[in-house]
């Protein structure tokens, strides 16, 4: 068995039929993402980051290449075979929370699996045990609507776990959220990586957000430019973050 829970190798990414007019979005990315880390994708706008997520969700179909998650190769997989896989191995934190406001925090965090069919009095320990781990055992009587931006991203987040997915893909979680709210999102991701083991795939284009992963992989021009890790604090590791940010510009601004 692979110590990696996700392997991409030799991934490309066309759109369009005609080859003269094919548009190249990933050109031949090769990385992978170790069991237990927690990795931050980033690049300038257009650079292919929506495009990885979205063949990494199995929400997208690569032109060539293969993408194994748990050990299971999801690029030979039918449609049908694709989306048990995600509901099954995947768990999904959104910018915009996702949550139906109709359900009690309960009942949005129970989702995953009351699709699953698991039966009701295998759910309720499951709800109870995330929720407690990430501080809203409070409030899982209450709608979306009587809750804090904060506590929803909590909620999304304790929903994206609650099935013990192989990976969690976070897509700009913060991207909604003011300073306060974004911060403590933040640490409760490390919490769910440093605590919980969970494996964490983080696209982003906040650097302060970046700054809590353990590894970035920097993308430009659907290709992978740079890889850092954060060797020192968090606080230098931001600024290293943004120094490879600095380079882009500059590339940007010689092309």
């Amino acid at each position: 068995m692979s110590q990696y829970v996700l392997e991409v190798n030799h991934l490309n990414k066309c759109y369009g039929k005609n080859k003269e007019n094919q548009f190249h979005v990933l050109k031949d990315v090769a990385f992978h993402i170790e069991a237990g880390e927690f990795v931050g994708i980033m690049g300038p706008s257009g650079a292919g980051k929506t495009t990885l997520l979205n063949v990494i969700s199995t929400l997208d179909q690569p032109t060539s290449g293969t993408i194994e998650i748990a050990g299971t190769n999801i690029t030979t997989m039918k449609q049908n075979q694709l989306a048990d896989f995600r509901s099954q191995q995947l768990g999904f934190i959104f910018q915009d929370f996702n949550l139906l406001e109709n359900l009690t925090v309960y009942e949005n965090i129970a989702l995953p699996l009351s699709l699953q069919g698991v039966a009701t009095k295998q759910i309720k320990p499951s709800v109870l045990k995330v929720a407690n781990n990430l501080g809203i055992q409070d409030i899982l009587t209450k709608y979306p609507a009587e809750i804090s931006g904060g506590q929803k991203q909590r909620v999304a987040a304790a929903r994206a776990l609650i099935h013990e997915p192989a990976m969690i893909l976070a897509d700009e979680p913060t991207g909604s959220l003011d300073s306060k709210n974004a911060k403590s999102l933040m640490e409760t991701l490390v919490h769910m990586n440093e605590n919980l083991g969970t494996s964490i795939m983080l696209v982003t284009h906040d650097p302060l957000s970046a700054s809590y992963c353990k590894r970035i992989l920097f993308i430009q021009d659907g290709q992978l430019y740079k890889e850092i890790y954060r060797n020192h604090t968090r606080n230098e590791f931001h600024q290293n973050i943004l120094d490879v940010l600095a380079e882009f510009n500059t590339l940007s601004e010689l092309n």
